[in-house]
């Protein structure tokens, strides 16, 4: 059990969002009242309810990227990139899969992590996949395998003159 507050009056001071009955999410992760007798089906609402918040996060995050793009701030990336702690690989490709699936075309039954991974295919192919995906109950990983096949091999550039390939 992780007692971020070894002071219960802290908690009372410090931000944090109820999960569940007796479960909080604080910025240093989850405080868990000693005193409250929580069921398994409670425990698990809390675990479940983690989840969505880490999938909407990266949703979020690339949505207010891209909207910032469109801002006359100058260097948002690098402004972003100091208040969030994150890689500048990390806020590319939150904002890139926001660029590639509007809210109306983000499914919902599977991660953020399934879409970034499905955009190896054609526009038009991803929903159907990721619909399956959901319907099968596949992970992000085995979705990854699953279409590791089509991932585009770059073709090599060829010199007109002599053959050379690089």
């Amino acid at each position: 059990m992780n007692q971020a507050f070894a002071d219960p009056a802290e908690l009372q001071t410090t931000r944090r969002l109820q999960l569940v009955e007796g479960i909080f999410l604080t910025r240093q992760g989850a405080w868990i009242d000693p005193e409250a007798d929580i069921p398994i089906d409670t425990y698990l609402e809390a675990v479940s309810r983690c989840q969505q918040l880490s999938n909407a996060t990266l949703w979020t995050l690339g949505d207010l990227l891209c909207w910032g793009e469109t801002r006359p701030w100058g260097e948002m990336y690098t402004q972003a990139l100091d208040v969030t702690g994150k890689s500048i690989h990390t806020l590319q490709a939150a904002a890139r899969a926001s660029r590639e699936y509007p809210m109306a075309d983000r499914v919902a039954g599977v991660s953020w992590s399934h879409h970034r991974e499905a955009l190896v295919l054609p526009p038009g192919e991803r929903r159907a996949v990721l619909e399956e995906a959901a319907k099968m109950g596949v992970s992000a990983m085995a979705l990854r395998e699953q279409l590791a096949p089509v991932k585009v091999v770059k073709k090599p550039t060829v010199c007109p003159q002599c053959g050379h390939e690089w």
